[in-house]
């Protein structure tokens, strides 16, 4: 189980030192977690390294820059192992995780309800018998449901699946030249399939 993450991206070097002194004052003699792979020891060398890399790249020469590179890249490859090993030891005890100094990583939100799909709008489609619809998407909607109805909304008219579709838009054709048609929308998600949205009339090209 994923509980931390290294959490290094977009890291300069000098935040990737310092995010490595914070582990490693972590983990240092830490009970939790006894045999740190790679060990803790081999991390602080490598940020010592590429301490020493900067003081060298500060000449401006290419071979110095390219050996900066190069221990930080390293440094943060470690620092990802370790991250790693902490994960595999801490299970899913997030205190254990958190000892280590790294972060914890986000705990994804679950959709337990999806909205109704808001802001559809219908036009004329640019070819003969076609409309084209487009709506606002819904958080957790993996697809959507066009219901289309050819006849009076309001007086119980017959409504039908006119398409499904992965985007917030679809574009329904064969249409009658001219005729009003109403649509409504749903997504659909892991819960199901949610409410309908407002209902949306246009004329077909």
């Amino acid at each position: 189980m994923r509980i931390i993450k290294a959490g290094l991206k977009g890291f300069t070097t000098s935040q990737l030192i310092g995010k490595s002194m914070h582990v490693e004052e972590r983990m240092t003699g830490n009970v939790n977690f006894a045999t740190p792979s790679p060990a803790i020891a081999d991390v602080t060398a490598a940020r010592t390294a590429l301490v020493a890399a900067i003081a060298e790249a500060t000449s401006g020469a290419h071979a110095a820059i390219a050996s900066k590179n190069v221990a930080a890249k390293k440094l943060s490859s470690m620092l990802v192992q370790l991250a790693r090993y902490v994960n595999s030891v801490a299970g899913s005890d997030v205190d254990v995780a958190v000892s280590s100094g790294f972060e914890l990583s986000k705990t994804p939100d679950p959709i337990d309800k999806l909205d109704a799909p808001t802001k559809v709008e219908g036009a004329r489609g640019t070819i003969k018998g076609q409309i084209a619809l487009r709506w606002k998407g819904v958080r957790g909607g993996r697809l959507y449901n066009t219901y289309i109805c050819d006849g009076d909304p309001t007086m119980d008219g017959k409504w039908t699946l006119a398409g499904t579709s992965t985007k917030a838009k679809l574009t329904v054709s064969g249409l009658e030249t001219d005729k009003m048609y109403s649509f409504r929308v749903a997504a659909l998600g892991v819960v199901g399939e949610g409410p309908m949205s407002e209902i949306v009339s246009a004329k077909a090209a």
